[in-house]
């Protein structure tokens, strides 16, 4: 789609000559976007730091002879 007829597509948004209203809205929709998808990848960084961190508290609690066996060889 050339530049011509996007803009001819964004003529009834607007009253102004150019793409004022309708450049507005797409800076303002981008902005938000990129500001949910931070907050995305921030919580799920965060949520994968929870999980690192209590994986490695439970490795610390078991016994030392227990790392690295399966039930097979306990009984």
């Amino acid at each position: 789609m050339s530049t011509a007829a996007l803009v001819q597509l964004a003529g009834p948004i607007s009253s102004e000559n150019g793409p004022g209203l309708f450049l507005r809205i797409i800076l303002i929709a981008s902005f938000v976007g990129v500001g949910l998808m931070v907050w995305a990848l921030a919580r799920a960084g965060r949520d994968g730091a929870k999980r690192d961190a209590a994986r490695a508290a439970a490795r610390e609690a078991e016994p030392s002879g227990a790392a690295g066996r399966t039930a097979d060889d306990l009984g």
